[in-house]
């Protein structure tokens, strides 16, 4: 038996229940994990509060973590029993132990932690995405990084600074301003009103070159029309606190936006391709470009507080769950 989260119901952390599940033998391709460290994502809260995936009650909670094979199905020649290894997006993670697909698998690097693995291969992932191949931050750029006290946006920040941009950060309370400033950004604004006038008087009115967005809704509409962005500049969503925004169309036309939403699966089609994206994570990471990861701990057990401390917004940064 294995001690598990899962979601009976959408709504609040209440819908969440701590209990023990047997986990077969694998079979086929799969192989059955001891879980060291779960990654924690606002994909999780998203998917509790059914805005993002339909209710299956029963569905245990997580899309992210790092382990040990300890056991492998016949078709899953790749891995062998031992092998430290992580994943993301594959439904399941919040679990002691569990079976997953060998071909969601990558070998974890002996000099990697698996709490950092955990903490940094979703957010790590789509850092790396964003600034590094969907849009090439460089030295001349100036960034407005929304979140930036959080999971991917903490991270995003400091990558954009290591790569040289000036980084505008935007916090929702005067307790992060610090936190951020320290993670590289040259200023930070509290809301997005106040950045709105911090983006006019760096940029010397101009806008910014990209935004690296996590609120989503209204937020996202208001930056294609609130001079925020430079003319041909980029909008590019990492997430969605507050919902996805609806683009208006004109807007973006009109000052000549690229505006993207980018999901982790849409550039993952293959086993190689996952494998080869966090060899780069985990070379950025050695660098130094993600600063100093040092993760929150919350036992896996009291998931639901982790649960409870995000919606009252009083976590920052990387948060993972330890069996």
């Amino acid at each position: 038996m294995a001690l598990v989260v899962a979601q009976y119901g959408q709504g609040g952390p209440e819908v969440m229940r701590v209990e023990e599940q047997e986990v077969a033998a694998p079979t086929a391709s799969l192989v059955k994990l001891e879980q060291k460290a779960i990654g924690f994502n606002y994909f999780d809260v998203l998917q509790r509060k059914g805005l993002i995936s339909p209710d299956e009650p029963g569905r245990v909670m997580g899309i992210e973590g790092a382990g040990v094979v300890t056991e492998v199905g016949p078709g899953a020649e790749d891995f062998a029993v031992g092998d430290r290894v992580g994943y993301l997006r594959s439904q399941g993670a919040y679990a002691a132990a569990r079976l997953i697909e060998a071909d969601l698998l990558f070998q974890l690097p002996q000099d990697i932690d698996f709490e950092i693995a955990a903490a940094l291969t979703v957010k790590g992932f789509m850092a790396w995405l964003c600034a590094c191949r969907l849009f090439e931050v460089r030295r001349d750029h100036t960034v407005l990084v929304t979140t930036a006290a959080g999971g991917i946006g903490s991270l995003m920040t400091r990558l954009s600074a290591y790569l040289g941009a000036r980084v505008i950060g935007v916090v929702g309370s005067e307790a992060k301003r610090g936190l951020v400033r320290d993670s590289g950004a040259i200023d930070v604004a509290v809301g997005i009103d106040e950045a709105f006038d911090m983006v006019a008087r760096i940029t010397g009115g101009t806008g910014v070159d990209v935004v690296f967005d996590g609120i989503g809704a209204d937020t996202a509409e208001r930056l294609f029309t609130a001079g925020a962005v430079r003319a041909g500049g980029t909008v590019m969503a990492f997430g969605a606190s507050g919902g996805w925004p609806k683009a208006d169309a004109d807007a973006v036309a009109e000052r000549g936006f690229t505006f993207l939403a980018p999901q982790a699966l849409t550039y993952l089609k293959s086993a190689s391709e996952l494998r080869a994206a966090m060899a780069e994570v985990f070379t950025l990471f050695r660098d130094g470009a993600f600063g100093a990861v040092s993760p929150t701990r919350y036992p896996l057990r009291d998931a639901v507080r982790l649960h409870q401390e995000v919606d009252s917004r009083a976590t920052t940064g990387l948060s993972v769950l330890v069996p």
